[in-house]
């Protein structure tokens, strides 16, 4: 059932700005997004978060969960006895609210408007209070629009931590701590990866935003992993790049050359902490490699290759041939009616042949790095590839093939395809006895924050100071640093309170539908 709005909502806006220069506002707010797939253990990265914060940083810590806090106040959720039917109610309740709603972040949007509402403001101005040195872990996100409108919001004083978790541990969390049967788990695991409506949870395009990486499943290297992401958020000035970290930031970087009409996706390939190529999703040119845009002399402009690029082509040729497969099929069943003909292709088109890949154009980016090893007589035998995303059962087999022994990847679902045709010559976490391919998570910062948090001098905070004026290395205190981005009040305020007044509208909307 809808709740009816809160009529007592007190819509208010600050009346004049806040001197953003003063030394309070140093103390500055901090805004933490948490995503992981369904059954991962979000409440012990909360309480590391937390304890860290208190303890080093001096921050008070509040915590936001998406499913209380704010399904729970679009709608009242019935009383389940089981968790299965209450965690299945409230993935329905949040699609239904971003279907009736219209607007893909409306959690977010009640994200910032449940903080809003936990503030202080001044009687007599009537202006809001930011609530200095205090921190604020949303529990948790599911779709890449609610990300995108947090950081709307809260600028670089958000920050988003992917939390990777084996598949199978997160099912024995569902089935010992939360009493659900293994075909409840495996339901709920499926639906969580499988969504693919636009209003549904899309976990893994979400997953894809982070921040950083953090692996739960072994307990110490989370906490450490934890410990050392905020250090960097407080400007610890002697942390530096580990080779993981740079070697997927440079992945991350490779992507951005690709001009595929689908996504962008990157791998690089190392050895003893050395990269030795680089690749990219994009078209093959004749002669080798991908195409760049290169300057035209004669009109003055940059130019690609007429008729090279799948953008400059106007189709992807993947998408249309499955289009024809659906049309032959349909054809071939001798089908008449044209109603029946659409329901059938509509079916189609949900179905598996969406999976095909093998007619498209473009060299998969774990495959141009394989082939600028050999074109350049470099081997892979022995080599780690790092990619941007969980390769393809195609890209698996010749990394088999081409001798590498450990794919690091990002991404919360690793698609089965690869582990079911090649589980003689695959490994994972979980079976690292098996001799094969070791296939594990990326750890780390990932390639968002990378120049903000490591540079000294480029990112968009402040800058580090590493010496003093005699060239003794400056200790780092962690009670006296501030963050290294500061969250200033006088937009997010702003902000967040035009985001609260755009939820109160879309929840008097959805109790009138």
């Amino acid at each position: 059932m809808l709740k009816k709005p809160d009529s007592s909502m007190i819509k208010r806006a600050r009346k004049e700005p806040i001197d953003v220069l003063d030394n309070k506002y140093s103390d500055s707010e901090l805004v933490i997004g948490l995503v992981g797939a369904v059954g991962t253990e979000q409440n012990f990265i909360v309480e590391i978060i937390k304890e860290r914060l208190q303890t080093a940083f001096r921050y008070n810590v509040d915590t936001v969960h998406v499913s209380k806090d704010v399904i729970s106040n679009l709608y009242t959720p019935g009383n389940h006895e089981s968790d299965y039917d209450r965690v299945q109610e409230l993935i329905v309740l949040g699609n239904t609210a971003r279907e009736k709603s219209g607007d893909h972040s409306i959690l977010a949007l009640g994200v910032a408007s449940e903080i809003f509402k936990r503030r202080e403001i001044d009687q007599n101005t009537e202006t809001v209070k930011p609530k200095l040195r205090t921190a604020y872990i949303i529990n948790s996100l599911k779709h890449p629009a609610e990300v995108e409108k947090l950081r709307e919001i809260y600028s670089n004083g958000f920050y988003l931590i992917g939390i990777h978790s084996d598949e199978n541990k997160r099912r024995k969390h569902l089935i010992n701590s939360k009493f659900m049967t293994e075909d409840q788990a495996n339901d709920l695991i499926k639906r969580d990866m499988d969504e693919v409506d636009g209003h549904g949870q899309h976990t893994r395009d979400t997953f894809e935003l982070a921040d950083f990486y953090v692996h739960l499943d072994v307990h110490d290297q989370a906490k450490n992993s934890i410990w050392r992401i905020l250090d960097l958020i407080f400007g610890h000035h002697h942390l530096t790049p580990t080779f993981d970290e740079f070697a997927m930031y440079m992945a991350f970087t490779s992507a951005l050359r690709s001009a595929d009409l689908s996504r962008q996706v990157g791998a690089v390939i190392a050895r003893d902490n050395e990269i030795i190529a680089l690749g990219a999703n994009d078209t093959p040119k004749y002669g080798g490699g991908l195409y760049w845009p290169e300057f035209d002399i004669i009109n003055n402009e940059f130019k690609d290759f007429q008729n090279g690029r799948d953008y400059t082509r106007g189709v992807d040729s993947n998408k249309q041939e499955q289009a024809r497969i659906i049309e032959n099929i349909i054809l071939a069943l001798e089908i008449d009616d044209e109603e029946t003909k659409k329901k059938i292709r509509d079916k189609l088109k949900k179905s598996r042949i969406k999976d095909i890949t093998e007619y498209g154009r473009v060299v998969h980016a774990e495959m141009e790095a394989l082939l600028m090893c050999s074109r350049n007589n470099v081997s892979t035998r022995g080599a780690t590839i790092y990619c941007t995303t969980f390769p393809c059962h195609n890209c698996a087999k010749h990394i088999i093939a081409a001798g590498i022994t450990k794919v690091i990847y990002v991404e919360p679902y690793p698609k089965s395809k690869a582990f079911e045709f090649h589980s003689d010559a695959i490994a994972t976490d979980s079976n690292a006895s098996t001799e094969g391919v070791i296939f594990t998570p990326f750890v780390g910062i990932g390639p968002r924050k990378f120049f903000e948090l490591f540079s000294m001098s480029l990112g968009s905070g402040y800058n580090k100071v590493r010496k003093n004026k005699d060239g003794e290395a400056l200790k780092w205190k962690p009670k006296e640093s501030r963050m290294r981005s500061q969250l200033l009040p006088v937009s997010y305020l702003e902000r967040e309170t035009y985001a609260t007044n755009d939820f109160e509208e879309k929840r008097r909307i959805l109790n009138e539908n």
